[in-house]
């Protein structure tokens, strides 16, 4: 944004003395060297109210979790956002981002704030992505940016119509936000805390910081995927869409491409490209099927191309090439969703006992990227975070509608995917496979995509992300009999360094039989013959979770 010195002065110290950020650092101080914090990653509730009065916000009559008291969950999110708190290890300490506010230059306080910007509805929207809190913040502040100011009717109809625009989600969460609030104008109350809109009574209006922030949030937003892109540029595109949302995102990009010129283009763009850029092709080919193929002909001798093309042709991949391909996944995790989610595909794939036993175990892959993954991974362990790979929820998976209980308790990766859990389920239910299923995880459903074209992908959603301790998701199998299961996630735990996962611990009730028009008896509880099954499944699917050291 081109402005005056004067202007420009004025956006920096409107971002400096902001309430939100104020808040945050407050709460920051507070914190110190440590609290502990829950499995939710919250403040317990009992320290709830000495924050309130470290922040002088009043306390609600009942505190189920920190989450739910909105005046401290906001300073909370922003504060992990920007780094003035870093969690690891069931504690949250001061992070490095603390002593830099509000003394740091003018550049680095606008990129802080910024990113506080981008989570600022995080807190009163948990359903949200990071992607579409940005999205929503950038829409609110262009619908404040109309001259004149429109009335509060026309301002709440102008926001609904952009967020259904460019992003049906965040229509949904605008309009879950509003009904939420016995106050009309409370969802403008992050913007406002930030300085970047202003409240007059019943009206609203952006501020020059909230101009400014518009602008830059425009300028950062992803360009659009339109059929002009090239194979390159759309690679790089999709790196910062949903994996889920891939394919639908590449449309407008493949119309009037056949599939084989299309997948040229991609494997053309791709031999040059990073690791989450080349993956991101690779698995756009393999969604426009057998007309595609031959494309791979042509990929033999690219060096960063020719794994892929021999773990598709072949079945059986060389230890060179499966540990070639675990950096290359690795390195596309760090990139695209940061070390954890990196530390968390290396561990599942290579057995071994900690980080340098698995870098080692994929070195013989001489993949480009393996020193610079390991240089990340050993920084990250390095600062007291707690990854995912050394957790394990328990969940108790119960039969509904039974006459009587018939449910299983099982330890499993916080790693896994709902895939994995799908294959669990099955075993711990004895339940034969030859139906269809599905997730219910808040207001998305996942399942096989290949069979359920209409489900979200079951592998692309880890255990750690679906389910949260004390909250429920749902499973229905054999949409014609109506299996429904409900899946209560106990409590989060470190891993055992003896034991194999995933793992039945307890259970009751015997499994109906699955066809229950065919007359036989139900099966009986096995705790040993479920775990013997399970132990195999892990073995042929997750080989670094048999006997895993955290």
């Amino acid at each position: 944004m081109a402005c005056s010195s004067t202007l420009a002065d004025a956006i920096v110290r409107s971002a400096r003395r902001c309430t939100a950020f104020t808040a945050a650092r407050r709460l920051a101080i507070w914190v110190g060297e440590g609290k502990h914090v829950t499995p939710k990653q919250v403040l317990r509730p009992v320290d709830v109210a000495a924050v309130a009065r470290e922040l002088d916000f009043p306390l609600p009559a009942r505190i189920r979790s920190a989450a739910d008291v909105l005046a401290l969950h906001r300073p909370w999110t922003l504060a992990l956002a920007v780094g003035f708190l870093r969690i690891g290890g069931g504690h949250v300490r001061t992070g490095p981002a603390l002593e830099q506010w509000p003394d740091a230059d003018d550049d680095t306080i606008r990129e802080l704030w910024l990113a506080g910007l981008a989570t600022a509805f995080t807190a009163a929207l948990p359903d949200a992505n990071k992607a579409g809190t940005a999205t929503f913040a950038r829409v609110m502040l262009t619908a404040l940016a109309t001259e004149p100011t429109p009335p509060f009717a026309d301002l709440w109809h102008r926001a609904r119509k952009a967020l259904n625009d460019e992003d049906a989600d965040a229509a949904y969460w605008f309009l879950t936000a509003w009904r939420r609030q016995d106050d009309p104008l409370a969802p403008w109350d992050p913007l406002i805390e930030l300085g970047a809109a202003d409240r007059h009574g019943s009206q609203v209006t952006i501020t020059p910081l909230g101009r400014w922030a518009l602008q830059e949030t425009q300028a950062r937003a992803p360009k659009p995927i339109t059929p002009d892109l090239s194979a390159g540029e759309l690679i790089a595109l999709l790196t910062g869409v949903e994996e889920d949302d891939e394919w639908y995102a590449a449309q407008p990009w493949l119309i009037g491409r056949t599939p084989l010129h299309a997948a040229r283009e991609l494997l053309a763009a791709a031999a040059t490209a990073t690791p989450a850029q080349r993956i991101a092709a690779v698995e756009l080919i393999g969604a426009l099927g057998p007309e595609a193929e031959p494309a791979w002909d042509d990929t033999a001798i690219a060096p960063n191309l020719a794994v892929h093309a021999r773990a598709i042709n072949s079945e059986d991949a060389s230890a060179q090439d499966s540990a070639w391909l675990t950096v290359e996944y690795a390195a596309a995790g760090l990139t695209r969703f940061g070390p954890d989610e990196a530390l968390s595909r290396l561990d599942e794939l290579v057995p071994g006992v900690g980080l340098d036993s698995r870098i080692r175990a994929v070195e013989c892959g001489t993949h480009p990227a393996t020193a610079d993954l390991a240089d990340a991974l050993t920084a990250f362990l390095a600062s007291g975070a707690t990854p995912t790979s050394s957790r394990a929820v328990q969940l108790k998976i119960s039969l509904n509608r039974m006459r009587y209980p018939v449910w299983r308790r099982v330890l499993i990766p916080a790693t896994a995917n709902l895939g994995m859990l799908h294959e669990v389920i099955q075993i711990v239910m004895d339940w034969d496979g030859d139906h269809l299923h599905a997730f219910a995880v808040g207001r998305k459903s996942y399942g096989d995509p290949f069979c359920s074209p209409d489900l979200n992908d079951e592998e692309g959603l880890r255990c750690s992300a679906a389910v949260a301790p004390k909250n429920t998701i749902t499973y229905r199998y054999d949409f014609g009999a109506g299996w429904h299961h409900t899946i209560l996630c106990e409590r989060v735990l470190d891993l055992s360094a003896d034991t194999t996962y995933p793992v039945c611990v307890a259970g009751e009730g015997d499994s109906p039989i699955e066809d229950w028009t065919s007359g036989p008896e139900s099966t009986p509880f096995e705790q040993d013959t479920i775990n013997r099954r399970l132990a195999e499944l892990a073995q042929l699917t997750s080989p670094g979770w048999a006997a895993k050291a955290p």
